[in-house]
């Protein structure tokens, strides 16, 4: 009896020992976690109008929130997933309208990166006859509402939905035509139509005056296409020439402009005077320079012939009456050797 009381003693000193060095040591046998990660936020479910026998659906995450799968659950039994290459916001399922016998509740969740899922969202009973809710409209905005004729505008378009659209279009109704904004649009060129772009920007000119509205066109898994309802219209007014005969005459502009003229002409008159002067000027003086310069070589080419005075006497000197001799008068010039020609 002591035998086996010393045993057990020995088995339990042995298991304090070493569950002591076990602590002293710092391991614990039981596994270390920390706090479980909490799980994505709850998404929103919400029915979209219905394309042909159809029902559509779309899953959202809320904002800043993605995810890799989407599932859609009725009355708890998955119905159909959506799997994207990349994380995404949200997702749209189809329901073969056969299916639905009656009203029954809709749910679902998504699963992010890490391949936790979400809670289920909200129940969404189907609706079968009563109309459901349509895509929400887009926003469109432009950069101006007030042109001129001939020049361009830009309208930026977007959706209020994370999902990209397949494609935008951007309509106009003339601004005479009746019928309020939610009433059918033209269409505009193919220049209109944007794709693969989350938020396009139109450029249209030379632009009409009008209502000018966008819509957006989302894709579903079945091949088939859903439209959005038309956003706000835009009102555009093109401005026109303004009609001068109707505005009244600027007495002070006129004066301001012909004041201004006639201080021009002075100006130009002056100006035409003092080079007229000048120019008068410089003439007389480069005849004056001509004239003497003439003069000049005329005097050089003159000639004194000196004379005596004997020679004078005796050539004026009168023969007398019976001499019968005349003297031929001689003319006296200052040049020697005169001719004429």
């Amino acid at each position: 009896m002591v035998f086996y009381e010393h045993h057990i003693f020995m088995i339990l000193l042995l298991i304090t020992c070493t569950y002591s060095f076990g602590m002293a040591d710092g391991s614990d046998p039981r596994p270390v976690s920390g706090p479980p990660a909490p799980p994505p936020p709850v998404p929103s479910l919400t029915q979209l109008l219905s394309v042909g026998d159809r029902l559509v659906f779309l899953c959202e995450a809320p904002d800043g929130h993605h995810g890799l799968f989407f599932e859609l659950f009725g009355n708890k039994t998955l119905v159909d997933t959506v799997q994207h290459q990349t994380e995404e916001c949200g997702a749209i399922f189809t329901v073969n309208r056969k299916d639905v016998t009656q009203e029954k509740p809709f749910c679902c969740l998504y699963m992010d990166a890490r391949r936790m899922p979400s809670a289920f969202s909200t129940y969404v009973y189907a609706k079968l006859d009563e109309e459901a809710s349509p895509l929400p409209p887009p926003v469109l905005e432009s950069s101006s509402s007030e042109v001129q004729r001939g020049q361009m505008l830009s309208f930026n378009c977007s959706a209020p939905l994370c999902l990209r659209p397949k494609l935008f279009q951007l309509l106009r109704r003339s601004a005479g035509s009746a019928g309020s904004a939610g009433s059918p649009l033209d269409l505009l060129g193919p220049g209109a139509v944007v794709s693969s772009s989350p938020d396009p920007i139109f450029r249209v000119g030379p632009l009409d005056g009008g209502l000018y509205s966008c819509l957006y066109q989302m894709s579903l898994p079945t091949d088939l296409r859903i439209i959005s309802s038309a956003s706000q219209a835009v009102q555009v007014t093109v401005l026109h020439e303004p009609n001068t005969a109707d505005e009244p005459t600027d007495w002070p502009f006129i004066v301001g402009a012909l004041t201004a003229a006639v201080l021009f002409l002075a100006v130009v008159v002056g100006l035409s005077l003092a080079v007229h002067k000048k120019v008068r000027e410089v003439a007389q003086e480069k005849k004056r320079r001509e004239d003497a310069k003439f003069w000049s070589t005329v005097h050089a080419r003159d000639h004194v012939v000196d004379l005596p005075i004997t020679r004078l006497s005796s050539f004026f000197k009168d023969p007398g009456p019976d001499s019968g001799e005349y003297a031929d008068p001689r003319t006296l010039s200052t040049f020697a050797n005169l001719s004429y020609s």
